[in-house]
């Protein structure tokens, strides 16, 4: 759904503040300058006297004390949701790497990410066309953010929600969490967590304790919120809640049998799923959390397919206003 370019314009006059537009990522160094591959106050040459060396030195000391302090504020916010932070590669593509851990359980699939979100900002050029820098066309920003080890600014933020299906939270050390594609008033909502730290880096955000080797979302804070529904998120990497709790209900609130039943209907879908893939179905359709045991194959004439939600821009344009 197309939205009005008015509407944008009020979305991105509430986001003008330089805390907004550095955490996301529109006041970014040129490429190479930065994601957290060098600190800053590490630029310098050396040829300095020993007054202005020790200058340096200090400062170096204070900025990695400010990323230690940083760092630990981040955690203890995390913390308290029963998350953690689960780094990715500071290469300038740290923000679909965190997206490709949160989708995929793995960052190194983070370039088919970037295609497909640059591939939206592209096809809504007429939405998205009036906050690109002025300095800049439309069609130069679009191939450059093609390119690898480009970093992500809030137009990729809102794309993103559009290209997953789901709402991107955002968490910041000593700020509020900021959620795109979603109503962050709604604790069932299943949103892909992710850390902005330094003003130049992405991280995953997952589940304290859980699997690595399953997909790190979507998450609810209804999920985060519960012990036992966390337990079972750690356990089995499944994040569905309305599937935790019906499986619960129906296992008389027993963690462990619950575990056990979702882990054979786990292992039946990627069974389903892996036919799929055999017959030929383009599984991206289908990888959305769930489902695959209902799967008809092309050959079966495709019935019963589960219909994936599409996002709305509206929607996600007006959820980075919080």
């Amino acid at each position: 759904m197309a939205i009005a370019n008015a509407a944008l314009v009020d979305v991105f006059r509430r986001l003008s503040t330089t805390t907004r537009d550095d955490a996301m990522g529109k006041h970014k160094p040129k490429r190479g300058a930065g994601d957290g591959r060098r600190d800053k106050g590490e630029t310098g040459d050396g040829d300095g006297d020993s007054g202005a060396s020790k200058g340096r030195g200090k400062g170096k000391h204070q900025h990695r004390r400010a990323k230690e302090d940083e760092l630990t504020t981040l955690m203890t916010q995390l913390d308290a949701l029963r998350l953690t932070r689960h780094a990715v590669d500071a290469d300038g593509n740290c923000f679909f790497r965190a997206l490709a851990d949160q989708k995929y359980g793995d960052e190194h699939r983070h370039a088919e990410l970037r295609e497909k979100i640059v591939a939206t900002v592209r096809e809504r050029e007429a939405e998205f066309a009036p906050f690109v820098e002025d300095d800049e066309s439309f069609d130069d920003y679009v191939a450059r953010m093609a390119s690898d080890g480009e970093w992500a600014g809030h137009l990729e933020v809102i794309a993103a929600t559009s290209v997953l299906g789901y709402g991107i939270c955002i968490h910041q050390a000593g700020s509020p969490r900021w959620v795109a594609g979603a109503n962050e008033a709604d604790d069932d909502a299943k949103l892909f967590h992710v850390s902005y730290e330094g003003s130049d880096h992405y991280n995953s955000v997952r589940v304290r304790g859980g699997r690595l080797d399953k997909p790190g979302g979507p998450l609810s804070l209804a999920v985060l919120r519960d012990a036992d529904l966390a337990e079972v998120v750690k356990r089995v990497g499944c994040a569905d809640v309305g599937r935790i709790r019906r499986t619960l209900r129906a296992c008389r609130n027993d963690v462990e049998a619950c575990v056990r039943v979702i882990e054979d209907e786990l292992e039946e879908e990627e069974e389903a799923r892996k036919k799929a893939i055999a017959d030929g179905v383009d599984v991206d359709a289908f990888d959305d959390g769930g489902g695959w045991a209902e799967v008809k194959t092309k050959k079966s004439g495709g019935k019963n397919k589960p219909h994936r939600r599409k996002g709305s821009i509206e929607r996600d344009m007006e959820a980075l206003a919080i």
